[in-house]
């Protein structure tokens, strides 16, 4: 069965690392310690991160001490915005059969409720902050 929503890990680790970033305010962060903090490679953070850094949420700061920095306020930027800048504009597959399944009716049993939480799911994300973490104190750990 299809999900209402695919998050890519390259998305997961773009909100989860500019949460990290909102949690160390203006202490930069090494690409290396946010691969480890997520468990994911430093060639796939990179990644993400030069993206970020290319769409205007991060700052690079260079140096032995440097790393990323955010780059707007935390109650400026949505998980919309972050999910958006890695995989666009969320949306389901459209199908509960999922890609390459068809069934035989000419009209979706689903079509709907997938339109509905497609609406919905792009109204939290969108109202939903980097704040709005920082206000739960869920603290993320880096060593």
């Amino acid at each position: 069965m299809a999900t209402p929503l695919k998050i890519s890990e390259a998305a997961s680790i773009a909100i989860h690392a500019l949460i990290l970033l909102s949690e160390k305010e203006d202490n930069p962060v090494s690409n290396a310690r946010i691969a480890q903090a997520f468990n994911v490679s430093a060639n796939h953070s990179s990644k993400v991160m030069q993206r970020l850094l290319k769409e205007g949420f991060v700052t690079a700061v260079r140096g032995p001490s440097g790393g990323y920095t955010l780059a707007r306020s935390p109650e400026s930027v949505t998980l919309l915005e972050i999910y958006q800048a890695i995989d666009g504009k969320p949306s389901s597959s459209g199908c509960l059969f999922g890609r390459g399944v068809h069934c035989s009716l000419k009209t979706c049993l689903f079509h709907e409720l997938l339109s509905d939480t497609d609406r919905l799911i792009e109204k939290h994300l969108g109202s939903v902050t980097l704040q709005s973490f920082k206000k739960r104190n869920i603290k993320l750990e880096v060593e």
